[in-house]
């Protein structure tokens, strides 16, 4: 869409890659959801403002994306899971850890993202790691 106000939608931040939708807003152009995103079913009452959309291959930019891995807590695990986002040569923003009453660790790191293609090797690479039961990509509520 050339010429045309576009912002993403914070409720699901998409990337490049994700299957999307535009949504025609009233006054602020057309804000592009996630297919999945759990706001696109109440937007589809209006489906006369719906637009089918695909990412630019041209598109070149930066996101930044949170993921959460839980994993069982032990000595190095941060360090593990920061060694693996940096072997995939992704950049981290800011990391926030803490450990549950039943001994697992719950990581969150924000990370700059180009694509899903590189979304998803960054979280292949995390559940690698030993005793990772999962890693996640958070949406913002």
């Amino acid at each position: 869409m050339d010429n045309v106000l576009m912002q993403f939608g914070r409720c699901c931040s998409p990337l490049p890659g994700d299957r999307v939708l535009g949504y025609i807003t009233r006054g602020r152009g057309v804000t592009i959801h996630r297919a999945d995103c759990p706001n696109i079913q109440f937007l589809r009452a209006q489906s006369e403002r719906l637009v089918e959309v695909e990412w630019d291959a041209a598109q070149d930019g930066v996101y930044q994306v949170e993921i959460e891995v839980e994993a069982l807590d032990r000595v190095g695990l941060l360090k593990d899971i920061l060694a693996a986002v940096t072997e995939t040569r992704t950049n981290v923003v800011s990391v926030n850890a803490r450990v549950r009453k039943d001994k697992v660790g719950i990581v969150n790191i924000v990370v700059d993202i180009r694509n899903v293609t590189q979304l998803t090797a960054v979280m292949q690479r995390i559940g690698q790691l030993p005793e990772v039961h999962s890693v996640e990509r958070v949406v913002p509520h």
